[in-house]
């Protein structure tokens, strides 16, 4: 009977330890499997670090699912190359180049289809101005349409990589929208090209919708905080991790040429900032590392932005009259950057690996 019992105990602990690593198992399975459905509202065509914060968004698409990605051009912005070509167009020649059907051939299947991506790129507001009657455009009116398909437990992401103009426009003509999506704006120089429509998308949460969720990452004035430009101007900068080198180490010489589209590849037309000049700058990249972080880095929690995150660590502005609005920290340039470039091997290391994913 003692032995019995003694080969039963065996057996439970046997079971015991079987149970928790399936458990664990299928949490791990849960966690790699989680995905935030986004709208990129970009100004794409001005700097090129728009470009290459595309060229992320596409090599994480098996995380960041993308639903929409709309063009609202500065009207402002210097006169760069790509200038000449319509902005809608200039976007669907560079997710071409990205080539995302040659990485989901050397079985990265979970990545969007190229298909797919060409067929949400939308046309945003022409010009800057506050949003008003009669000034709806494609890329307001796919925000509006996708954004009914969600709920206030399950939301959209906008990222705003250029000015507040079609969202907020978006806003204004379907001001039902407001508790089913969720704001990451990079607000700084952004906000410059067009204060109306940032105005009136602070006034809509004053007035309207008090729990308005929205991250605004470069507050005004310019300068004083900008945790977004941590991306590349913090953290670990020696050798091929700095910001003027990783293109060189770890970009050239990588991607493909969409079989013959093109005649270089990918990685070698891959542009450089023009401030800082040459440089690998990715100023709206914050927002993508920001939904990564946990999923790849075990950091943070997307719920609350004032948790250490990838993608940066914020304050409330006003917890108890706006719950939901996030700014930087009240704390040096340097520091708010450092939230996000204390994490930088972290980050770089993850794209260099999802680089070499072209050559495998």
């Amino acid at each position: 009977m003692k032995r019995i019992s003694k080969i039963g105990r065996y057996y439970r602990v046997y079971i015991l330890i079987m149970l928790t690593t399936i458990l664990f198992a299928n949490a791990q399975e849960s966690t790699s499997n989680k995905t935030f459905d986004v709208i990129i509202d970009t100004d794409l065509g001005g700097d090129p670090d728009d470009i290459q914060s595309l060229f992320r968004a596409v090599h994480y698409s098996d995380i960041i699912k993308i639903k929409g990605i709309v063009a609202t051009p500065n009207s402002d912005i210097d006169h760069h190359p790509w200038d000449t070509i319509e902005h809608t167009r200039l976007i669907e020649n560079w997710i071409k180049r990205i080539d995302v059907e040659h990485l989901r051939k050397n079985g990265y299947r979970q990545l969007m289809r190229e298909e797919d991506l060409l067929s949400i790129i939308k046309s945003g507001a022409k010009k800057p101005g506050g949003p008003s009657d009669n000034q709806s455009t494609e890329g307001s009116e796919w925000i509006i349409k996708t954004a009914q398909n969600y709920t206030k437990e399950s939301p959209i992401w906008i990222l705003v990589w250029g000015s507040l103009t079609t969202t907020a426009q978006a806003l204004y003509d379907a001001p039902d929208i407001a508790d089913k999506i969720r704001i990451y704006y990079i607000s700084s120089s952004n906000t410059l090209h067009d204060p109306v429509s940032r105005n009136f998308v602070y006034t809509f949460m004053e007035n309207e919708y008090p729990e308005l969720w929205w991250i605004e990452n470069g507050i005004l004035p310019r300068g004083k905080h900008e945790t977004f430009r941590g991306v590349y101007q913090s953290g670990i900068q020696d050798g091929e991790w700095s910001y003027t080198s990783f293109t060189d180490f770890n970009i050239r010489n990588h991607g493909s040429t969409h079989d013959g589209l093109f005649q270089e590849k990918c990685g070698d037309v891959f542009p450089l900032a023009n401030y800082p000049k040459n440089s690998l700058k990715e100023g709206d990249s914050p927002s993508l590392l920001y939904l990564m972080s946990p999923i790849i880095g075990g950091v943070g929690n997307v719920d609350d932005p004032t948790q250490e995150s990838w993608g940066g660590q914020f304050r409330h502005s006003d917890k108890n009259t706006h719950p939901n609005y996030y700014i930087d920290l009240d704390k040096s340039p340097a520091e708010c950057q450092m939230t996000i470039g204390k994490w930088r091997y972290n980050v770089m290391n993850d794209w260099k690996n999802r680089w070499d994913r072209y050559d495998r």
